[in-house]
């Protein structure tokens, strides 16, 4: 039995509403971030917190004269970060996913587990191993120990999405003689691309917002990121407030812009969760 207009449109309502009121709660700190980014340090300490004050840009302008260097090293850092972990996470995926057997399940359950490793707990062998390799307080050092963690991620991540392919599909493909290289470049990374979008935008927000192993890795000022950089806008005797809103605006906002341009694919990938799984 069809469902009346006046049934469906209050539905719709009840929709665009709960959805409306969910984007404002999402913005509301990041509104709080800006106003009071663009305050004097009076304003900021004188009114609420979501109130706009005396408007002043020179906090930003001191802010992003100072974090212009850890942004653009967060940059060089996280970008490789993300494409490696995604297309090498993606091909184990398609590994695990094409051959199944005993070992390979042990292989994938000690990837999932490595995924929940605490960085705190392999501090003194990470450092140990990046002064072996003569890589300590380096780009490359920081991108490998990155890599450490976020490979397993990657892979963890792509194994959900390709159990959603229907295996046919591939088979039919091995059956015409295609190589593995061209059902993998041809069929799944196309099938997969949201997925792919995902498991990106993930290890890109995770790497820029990783705090821990930048701060044991990195010791010259130069090359430190933005998350570490951060800290120097609270003091030990006083803090400027408003340069730390601002602060906090600023080094976010490239992991943002991100989000909301790919938002739609990070939705789109974070369904296939509910549609397969590793077994």
């Amino acid at each position: 039995m069809p469902r009346s207009k006046p049934i469906i449109m209050a539905r719709r309502v009840v929709k665009y509403v709960i959805l409306s009121f969910l984007a404002v709660v999402w913005l509301i700190p990041v509104y709080a971030l800006v106003i009071d980014g663009l305050k004097t340090n009076i304003g900021v300490l004188s009114t609420p917190v979501l109130k706009p004050a005396s408007f002043s840009i020179l906090p930003m302008k001191v802010v992003l004269s100072a974090l212009s260097t850890p942004i653009v090293n967060s940059i060089l850092y996280v970008i490789p970060v993300a494409l490696i972990s995604t297309f090498l996470g993606a091909l184990a995926a398609y590994y695990f996913y094409k051959v199944t057997s005993f070992i390979n399940n042990v292989i994938f359950t000690i990837i999932a587990i490595a995924t929940f490793v605490p960085y705190q707990i392999t501090l003194v062998p990470l450092i140990r191993l990046t002064v072996a390799m003569n890589i300590f307080d380096s780009t490359a050092g920081l991108i490998f120990a990155f890599l450490i963690f976020y490979l397993p991620t990657g892979a963890l991540l792509m194994s959900i999405f390709l159990a959603v392919l229907p295996r046919t599909t591939l088979e039919s493909a091995r059956i015409d003689g295609a190589s593995d290289f061209r059902i993998f470049s041809r069929i799944v990374l196309p099938l997969t691309m949201p997925g792919l979008i995902s498991t990106f935008i993930f290890v890109l927000i995770e790497s820029w917002n990783n705090f821990f192993i930048p701060l044991v890795l990195i010791s010259s000022p130069s090359k430190r990121t933005a998350s570490v950089a951060l800290l120097s806008f609270t003091g030990g005797y006083g803090t400027l407030y408003n340069e730390s809103f601002a602060a906090a605006f600023l080094a976010s906002l490239i992991p943002l812009v991100i989000f909301i341009f790919l938002g739609r694919y990070f939705i789109r990938g974070l369904l296939a969760f509910g549609s397969g799984a590793k077994g």
